[in-house]
């Protein structure tokens, strides 16, 4: 429901301050960003569906390539649909029992879900990209039945593509440290839901993660408990020796002027477009450490670092989370890609306040994106079906579930997201990949698309959307010139949240797009 609320100011009214906090929100709007979506093919995620773990062996070709091993299956009555995650990102299509399947993510290692049958070969083929022509290459999988489990919460080495947490609020937090002190009090929170921060006395914080990590934040000079929990990870604060590994949330640190508290970064120079981050990388400030996937641990540890800041992507590589904990670093794996509120993903700047120790100013930040994304919400409906979507390699749609933070921007904006619940059921995630004849059938009458040009940057005309499929040009918005294209840069903008809805109100209202920052219409 759109809130009445005062206009406010035009969209030139852009602050600094403004700009602090929405980082999250559109992390999230390239997102897959962590990869998360799910191909119309696979079965699972139904009601009476059960989740398990097995192991699987992969056989065949050049011996290079390796699958994760336990990974996730799904049970739906007789049939089963594992998740496959390769040791390579450069595979672009499976074929399984003569049908072929396209990733279900979008970022990170090539993610598939397939259907599968227990204790068989199972011959397949997988395409990659690797070489300078694609390659089909031929591979035997065999999942062994006397290993099936049931599959926890905490099970993330081959579950959702995007590691997303599956768990409740409610079910994760645990303010028991352990030891029998009890909390004086609790950190608000308006709108995120995965994660919790209790307070102790002595200017302790405890932080709950919905994917069930748990840390303790001890000011510098404080003892730490006896008897504290196995499972707690200790952080002193500030944390002031940090490899940021999500580069989604480096507008946060930037806002909070946190800059300095950071040793490494898993973003290059080349590739951060937050401008005091992306500073601090030109002139050697923050050193580059390596992607998530691939660490430079030597220099990692030659550095001093003791905390790892990652995302969720980190969960198709529990060997690299494994190994920078053995080098003594603690590991935070950062959820706001799964906050379901556009404004719960804002809502992560005060755990990022928490570690930093500047928690007001935090506090004080998300107010003002709130008022802001509240203000723009007010904004008059402008009666237009909006269509968010990319096309992959191999020519179908990545769009967004229903009722996710992006289709919610769209409705914040005066917008109406052109697909419901029902045409984008998922089995996991936010992110859903339809082929292209059924995205047609339900978005073709969309008056307004916005392409993610945040995945895709190879769009910059018309000619280039058209390219993409045959079928787009016979989208109503294509036929009425009414087609936006995403910047490339808004994966690491969360801090300009307020600023991107208000220009979304402007495209679906056909407001003058000349100051426009992060949506571009194609001509």
């Amino acid at each position: 429901m759109r809130s009445i609320l005062p206009k406010g100011k035009s969209r030139k009214r852009r602050s600094i301050a403004a700009r602090a906090i929405a980082c999250v929100l559109v992390a999230l709007l390239a997102l897959p960003f962590a990869g998360c979506s799910a191909s119309p093919n696979a079965t699972g995620g139904t009601a009476g569906s059960q989740e398990y773990t097995v192991s699987v062996s992969l056989s065949g070709g050049s011996g290079r390539a390796s699958i994760a091993s336990p990974t996730t299956i799904v049970k739906d009555g007789d049939t089963y649909t594992a998740t496959i995650t390769w040791s390579s990102s450069n595979y672009d299509k499976m074929t399984v029992y003569g049908v072929d399947y396209a990733p279900v993510n979008d970022g990170g290692n090539s993610t598939f879900e397939i259907p599968v049958t227990l204790d068989e070969d199972i011959a397949v083929s997988a395409e990659t990209v690797a070489m300078s022509t694609p390659h089909t290459i031929d591979y035997t999988l065999h999942f062994d039945s006397s290993t099936i489990k049931e599959k926890s919460g905490d099970d993330a080495s081959g579950g959702s593509p995007a590691g997303t947490a599956s768990s409740a609020a409610a079910d994760f937090h645990n303010a028991d440290l352990g030891c029998g002190w009890e909390p004086t009090g609790a950190l608000q929170l308006e709108y995120a839901k995965h994660f919790t921060v209790d307070e102790f006395e002595g200017g302790l914080r405890l932080i709950c993660v919905s994917n069930g990590e748990r840390f303790l934040v001890v000011p510098q000079d404080a003892k730490v408990p006896d008897g504290l929990s196995s499972d707690i990870a200790v952080i002193r604060r500030p944390a002031d020796k940090v490899y940021l590994v999500s580069s989604a949330t480096m507008c946060l640190v930037d806002a909070l002027d946190a800059n300095d508290n950071i040793l490494m970064s898993g973003t290059k120079a080349d590739d951060c477009s937050v401008a005091g981050f992306k500073s601090a990388l030109e002139n050697g400030a923050i050193a580059y450490g390596g992607k998530y996937s691939a660490p430079d641990y030597e220099r990692i540890s030659a550095s001093g670092c003791t905390l790892a800041i990652e995302n969720t992507m980190i969960n198709h590589t529990p060997d690299v989370k494994e190994k920078l904990q053995k080098l003594g670093l603690v590991v935070l794996t950062e959820q706001s890609s799964s906050e379901p509120e556009a404004l719960g993903r804002i809502e992560w700047i005060k755990l990022f306040g928490v570690l930093f120790d500047k928690e007001d100013e935090a506090a004080r930040l998300f107010n003002e994106q709130k008022a802001r994304v509240e203000q723009t919400s007010g904004l008059a409906s402008s009666g237009k079906t909006v269509a968010y979507f990319y096309i992959n390699s191999n020519g179908a749609a990545v769009t967004r579930r229903a009722g996710d933070y992006v289709a919610q921007m769209i409705e914040l904006a005066g917008g109406s997201y052109a697909l419901d619940d029902a045409q984008t059921a998922s089995t996991s995630g936010s992110s859903v990949t339809l082929e292209m004849e059924r995205f047609y059938a339900t978005a073709k009458d969309a008056d307004i698309i916005v392409y993610n040009g945040t995945i895709d940057e190879s769009v910059t005309t018309l000619n280039d959307f058209v390219g993409k499929n045959a079928l787009l040009s016979q989208f109503k918005a294509v036929k009425n010139g009414n087609v936006w294209v995403t910047s490339a840069d808004m994966y690491q903008q969360m801090t300009s949240t307020a600023d991107i809805i208000d220009e979304l109100h402007g495209a679906f209202t056909g407001d003058d797009a000349s100051d426009f920052h992060y949506l571009r219409k194609l001509g």
